[in-house]
């Protein structure tokens, strides 16, 4: 029997159309307000609130050591975890309200004094991280737990990634529209509230109609090793290492990006917030609408060759981000590199699920909070990396403290920190995709044992 008959017959009946959307709407909520941080909170304390990048750095780098803990902890607790409402739904709803609420408070530092903003700074990124975590581990834990068919995580994805990407559109167009000069205070608050108020009507909409979770796995965290041999077991896993570098290499991109962009549109293109916002909305736009055509490709040639080529399609698309300084060709060059970021959304979040499948088969149960427990972590570190990059950057041109003058050694800078860092990070993720092991007929290989596997969970479940 062939692997769609085989997937068509095993197909879980609660996935209907409302079901997946609403799912997808988590990755909205994820997408929107963590973009909203990456791209916004960096700018807001350098430039608004001109606390010295020397603090800033001293903060992320204090941060990472709490997310060395917390990340892993978090997903191995919701492995663990055994409740009416399931294993990894009490988590996102214990998360939602102070998220929130810290997406609100986090724009109102107090101005005194270096030390006190730097405080400030360093409890709301705790506090952010730990609810954040809370509520984007068990989403994205979910994905590969609910949707084990190569048939069905195609579609989820795809509803994942247009919703990702509507999110990410509204992080970077939401604020510019609120917020005049970035330099300024003004705006910021109004932004976060806006923020607030639609991150919490999607995640109420997920929370209600798209989170369930599948009766084959109930009794999944009587078997889970303890935290440090789940841990040590997890990093062993030579597929997962390499997922994990090309997943930190892409955040790291995504980061810097978001980090530096309205800094170049400012310094380099002379555009205002809303005016740069639009570039990165329409490298977004583009990447929804080509979704299907890595879907097709997807399951034309498997997600390791289609991931490869959307790198090198972005490498190309954004090359003249090193040359122009025009604002209307900057727009048209967003169009060329949007095609390659939408595959390199679509699939970055797709590849992991393969890693877990075959550690299934391995182990007989799923330890998806495990896995993404650290990449959650790798995911901070990229964030560090990419302060330290341009903190090293920003310094070699005496940007301690934003006073920008226009000289060429800054435009250099920006350009360097848009294009020549992440052209290096991209280069080395293809080496990595080079050795990794899931080839489209070993994924099939895959599907079909653990669709077995599943199965005879399901007979213990209904027998128990």
């Amino acid at each position: 029997m062939n692997e769609s008959k085989i997937q068509s017959k095993t197909k879980f009946e609660g996935f209907g159309r409302r079901q997946k959307w609403s799912f997808g709407m988590g990755s909205f909520s994820q997408w929107f307000i963590n973009s909203a941080f990456n791209i916004w909170v960096f700018t807001f304390y350098f430039t608004a609130v001109r606390i010295p990048i020397g603090w800033y750095i001293l903060a992320a780098v204090i941060w990472t050591l709490w997310n060395a803990l917390n990340d892993p902890l978090i997903g191995y607790l919701s492995d663990r975890t055994h409740t009416r409402w399931g294993r990894r739904k009490p988590f996102i709803m214990l998360g939602t309200i102070p998220i929130i609420i810290l997406e609100i408070i986090i724009w109102t530092p107090p101005l005194n004094n270096d030390v006190i903003k730097f405080v400030y700074l360093l409890i709301m990124l705790f506090c952010y991280d730990t609810f954040y975590t809370m509520v984007s581990l068990p989403f994205d834990a979910l994905f590969p737990e609910l949707y084990t068919t190569v048939e069905d995580r195609a579609e989820v994805n795809s509803i994942k990634q247009i919703l990702s990407v509507i999110g990410l559109l509204a992080a970077a167009l939401v604020p510019g529209l609120l917020i005049d000069d970035i330099a300024t205070i003004d705006g910021y608050l109004l932004n976060g509230i806006v923020t607030s108020i639609i991150v919490g009507i999607s995640l109420v909409i997920s929370l209600r109609w798209g989170v369930i979770e599948r009766e084959e796995f109930k009794f999944d965290y009587k078997s889970e090793l303890n935290f440090f041999k789940s841990l040590k077991y997890t990093l062993k896993n030579k597929a997962f290492v390499l997922y994990t570098i090309m997943f930190f290499l892409y955040e790291y991109v995504l980061l810097l990006l978001g980090t530096v962009v309205q800094i170049f549109g400012r310094n380099v293109l002379n555009s205002s917030p809303f005016e740069t916002s639009l570039i990165m909305g329409i490298m977004y736009i583009i990447g929804v609408l080509t979704v299907p055509v890595w879907r097709w490709l997807d399951l034309k040639i498997g997600s390791r060759k289609a991931y490869a080529i959307s790198i090198v399609a972005y490498l190309i698309g954004s090359f003249p981000l090193l040359l122009i300084d025009s604002y209307m060709f900057t727009l048209v060059a967003a169009i060329f590199m949007g095609f390659g970021f939408g595959g390199m959304l679509y699939f970055i979040y797709l590849i992991i699920a393969d890693v877990i499948d075959e550690d299934e088969l391995k182990t007989g149960i799923r330890r998806e909070g495990a896995f993404f427990g650290v990449t959650n972590f790798f995911m901070r570190l990229a964030m560090i990396l990419s302060i330290l990059t341009v903190g090293f950057v920003f310094t070699q041109v005496d940007w301690e403290v934003y006073t920008p003058t226009g000289a060429i050694g800054e435009i250099v800078a920006l350009r360097m920190l848009m294009y020549v860092f992440p052209a290096i990070s991209l280069l080395i993720t293809l080496i990595c995709l080079y050795f990794y092991p899931f080839t489209k007929s070993k994924v099939e290989e895959i599907k079909g044992k653990i669709i077995e596997l599943h199965k005879e969970k399901g007979e213990k479940v209904k027998t128990a």
